[in-house]
């Protein structure tokens, strides 16, 4: 028989992903034309978190994902690229998707929502006080 985790034990392993993923993703060199949309947005990669990231998954655009800006808009990108690694014109998507996140600080019988464990993490990430 399985035991069920607490709430406390949910948001831990929620966090630990969040914090993996975003770390995984700062450690490694990121495509040049998602830096260069990213910076043509006003989004600095440095000091966003990825949340998601696909990079030439069959029969999808070429790099696809979604991420947490410093300024705390979750942003959702894809764009197909050139074989220069140029992102094709009309293929970059660059969409603020913050209203489909739930931010509440804390829900009853569900703990921390998801949109505000990834803002703890960005704020860890980038040592900042709340």
């Amino acid at each position: 028989m399985s035991k069920q985790c607490s709430i406390e034990q949910q948001n831990a392993r929620t966090l630990a992903a969040i914090r993996q993923t975003a770390a995984w993703w700062r450690a490694l060199p990121l495509p040049d034309a998602l830096r260069q949309c990213a910076a043509g947005h006003g989004v600095a990669l440095g000091t966003a978190i990825m949340l998601d990231l696909r990079l030439a998954f069959p029969d999808l655009p070429a790099v696809r994902g979604k991420l947490l800006s410093a300024d705390g808009h979750f942003i959702h990108f894809e764009m197909d690229l050139d074989d220069d690694l140029r992102p094709l014109p009309g293929s970059v998507r660059w969409q603020d998707i913050s209203a489909a996140y739930d931010l509440a600080g804390h829900r009853h019988g569900a703990g921390l929502a998801y949109g505000q464990l990834c803002k703890k993490v960005l704020q860890e990430m980038n040592h900042t006080v709340p």
